[in-house]
This record gives C-alpha cells, structure tokens and sequence, in this order.
C-alpha cells in the first residue's frame, strides 16, 4: 500500500472517496475497483462503531487504500486508537492554532518526532509481525497531517500553523469558512475570494499541498488550476441518493422529493 505522501509524490492529482455511514468492508473493495488514491473518513459529523470502522480500515489497507481521517478532538486516546487501526492521515477539523496542530503532530508521530505510543501487530501493521525499529522509522514516514481551516481564526493564524514542522497538507473547508466570514455559500463574494486566495497563498509561500473538497472533476477543475492537488471527494450517503434519486426521476411523473446537492465539508 502507497502511503498519502507517496501517491503526492507520484501523481500531480490525488482523489479520495468518502466514508460517511457504511463501514461494511465490501464498501472498499469497490472504492479501490472504482480507482480512488485513497479514503477519507468523516470522523466529525457521524457516529461509527469503532471496531466496525477498524474492520473497514483493515480492508481498504488490504485493498491498497490509505485512509484519511478526521480527529474531532486534540486528544492522544483518540489518534491513538485511530492510528492503531490502520489509519496513516489525521485531519483536524477547524485548525485554528499553532499549538492545536503541533498536538497533533506530537501524538501523530513516534519520538524523536512526537511521543505516540507503539503497539504493533494489530491494524497498523494489518495484523502481521514486523522488524519494530524498521516499522516505526516506516510510520513516522507514512503517517501525513492536515491542517483543516475552515475558521476567521485559523485563516488569520495561517502562517503559524503551516510553520509548523510535519503539518503535510492544508486544507480548505470551503463552506465553514463562508459562515464564519459571515457569506454563507456566497463562494463567489469579494471577502470569500480574498480568504480563498490568501490561504492558497501561504500553502504556496510554506510548500504545502493543498486540499478541498469536490463532489466532480467540473468544480475541482478551476482549483486544479490554482494548485490545489488533493480532493476528498463525495462518499457513500451522497452515492445512494444520487442514485436512488436518478433512477426514481427515470420513471415518468415520479420526481425526487427533495432537491439533489453536492453537500459539502
């Protein structure tokens, strides 16, 4: 399995699907047949059964995906366990300090970087044996770190959290960001446009790739040209609705009853 940082080295665009609700296993399977870089899993906004999501991590390892996930809190139990089950990529949700993502990055990694605890054998090492010295020195190469701005706060503290050492991916969570600009899903408004391109900005200015979410190549394409290489893209709850919406409309005088929608991040 090709690590988040080695598919960045590899391709110019890295494209993920999104697991929201159905951890079944089978549901990798058919992500890596549909050709996705990785997985990102919602971790904020849904609830998972732990060992259902673990179980879901072991297959998408064994199906070639690394997985993405978002950490809703700073905290060393939880990215522990996270890690542990084969999770490589920790997300944090409204980044909006140096000291809040360096956290991160210090339960994230083994020393001398951070001081995340081993426990090998399970998840993250899919359940084989390993050189233990060779497989920490491995996941402090494999393991990325996204900043998640979507805050007023994290767009004016940019510079000191992309300063800070192993913080591998910057994020844009478009629509929290318009809320808290006070434009809500105004994407296009002046003060929207001025935060959007400040943040691509220092990304730039600080070498760190830049993510945002993308329901379809059509609206990632303009910030594509912008430089922005790594898309979480739509997940299983949008997948099922889409479809089942799609193939209800196909039947005469049957239309959906609610509006279809991107959703966002």
């Amino acid at each position: 399995m090709k690590s988040i940082k080695q598919l960045l080295e590899e391709k110019e665009i890295v494209v993920g699907l999104t697991l929201q609700q159905v951890t079944a296993p089978w549901v990798a399977k058919v992500y890596a047949d549909a050709g996705a870089d990785f997985i990102f899993v919602e971790n904020e906004h849904v609830f998972f059964n732990e060992a259902d999501l673990a179980s879901f991590v072991l297959s998408s390892r064994l199906n070639g995906l690394p997985v993405v996930a978002k950490s809703p809190y700073v905290s060393k139990g939880a990215i522990a366990k996270m890690l542990d089950s084969g999770i490589t990529g920790i997300q944090l949700p409204l980044t909006e300090s140096a000291e809040q993502i360096g956290m991160v990055v210090t339960y994230t990694k083994f020393p001398p970087i951070g001081n995340r605890t081993a426990g090998p054998g399970i998840g993250n090492s899919d359940y084989e044996p390993v050189d233990l010295s060779q497989w920490v020195k491995q996941a402090n190469e494999d393991t990325c770190v996204i900043a998640h701005i979507e805050s007023k706060t994290g767009l004016e503290n940019i510079d000191e959290i992309l300063q800070v050492p192993h913080v591998d991916i910057m994020f844009i969570g478009m629509f929290d960001l318009t809320v808290s600009i006070g434009q809500p899903a105004k994407y296009n408004h002046p003060d929207v446009v001025a935060a959007i391109e400040r943040l691509i900005g220092a990304a730039k200015e600080h070498e760190k790739v830049i993510g945002m979410w993308a329901p379809r190549f059509e609206l990632a394409q303009p910030w594509i040209k912008k430089g922005v290489r790594f898309f979480e893209g739509m997940g299983d709850v949008g997948f099922l609705a889409k479809g089942a919406m799609n193939f209800v409309k196909s039947f005469p005088d049957h239309a959906p009853r609610i509006a279809q929608g991107d959703g966002h991040i």
